[in-house]
């Protein structure tokens, strides 16, 4: 479904346009081996998955049926900022987060049963998801005086004001990686242009029919230590270009979360 609506769905779009069951059973390729009477039960099946995912717009050539992309998107960016919170905060104020996402709102005492915490483990725990923003707190006063005793203290999470505040971080985060990499390469400029002149000098003498002596006497040009040197370089490096690409996709992802949310409404 997604492969048929690319070219038909416009970019940024909520859903994709409406594809009926017929053009979707006849865009099945055929090692798949699914019947008509299967591809219904599937697209019902998703249909009628909690998740809401895929959803039926209509009835016309067997039903027809879109992609709900925001709300997929809202999905994956939820589970990108839990897992950022637990990898920061530990489990128990990951579930915390989730919990708060599931319920909205929620008194600290309702946070302490539903999650199953000590009161005062579970205190700190939302003060310093307070203190980084990644949870709000609201205040719903019962009477015009706003007096403490007689306001609700609701903790909640904003999704959307979440999401944008991580994408900053992540901005910066990417920065300093590049900023880290770019000074690595400076600090060991010298023995990596020595390391790209010696692979030169091989490659051309491979070219030629070098003798084993010959290529052995160049590739000792760099010594043992040198190149403890260039592959404790090259491990480091690789590490910051792994750590890139994985903030990379986190901040494809909240884009277009953020992209798709601003689009909706």
């Amino acid at each position: 479904m997604l492969r048929m609506s690319e070219v038909m769905s416009p970019p940024g779009a909520a859903c994709t346009q409406p594809l009926s069951a017929n053009e979707i059973f006849r865009a099945l390729p055929p090692g798949y081996s699914i019947s008509r009477p299967v591809l219904d039960q599937y697209l019902s099946l998703l249909v009628d998955d909690p998740m809401e995912f895929v959803g039926r717009s209509g009835d016309s050539g067997g039903g027809m049926f879109v992609i709900n992309l925001h709300r997929a998107l809202a999905s994956l960016a939820r589970a990108a900022l839990e897992s950022i919170v637990q990898e920061r905060f530990g489990s128990r104020s990951a579930r915390i987060f989730r919990l708060l996402l599931r319920k909205r709102h929620l008194e600290q005492k309702q946070v302490e049963d539903f999650a199953m915490i000590p009161a005062k483990e579970a205190k700190e725990m939302l003060y310093t998801l307070l203190s980084h923003n990644l949870v709000q707190l609201q205040e719903i006063p019962k009477t015009p005086d706003h007096a403490p005793s007689r306001t609700f203290f609701l903790y909640t999470v904003n999704l959307l004001p979440t999401a944008r505040m991580l994408l900053q971080h992540c901005y910066k985060t990417v920065a300093n990686l590049i900023e880290r990499r770019l000074f690595e390469t400076k600090e060991n400029k010298r023995l990596l242009e020595k390391s790209q002149r010696v692979e030169a000098i091989l490659a051309s003498l491979q070219a030629t029919g070098a003798e084993t002596a010959q290529l052995a006497e160049v590739e000792d040009m760099v010594t043992a230590p040198e190149r403890q040197q260039l592959d404790a370089l090259r491990h480091h490096v690789n590490k910051l270009d792994s750590s890139e690409n994985q903030v990379d996709e986190t901040i494809f992802l909240l884009e277009s979360y953020i992209s798709s949310t601003q689009t909706t409404h």
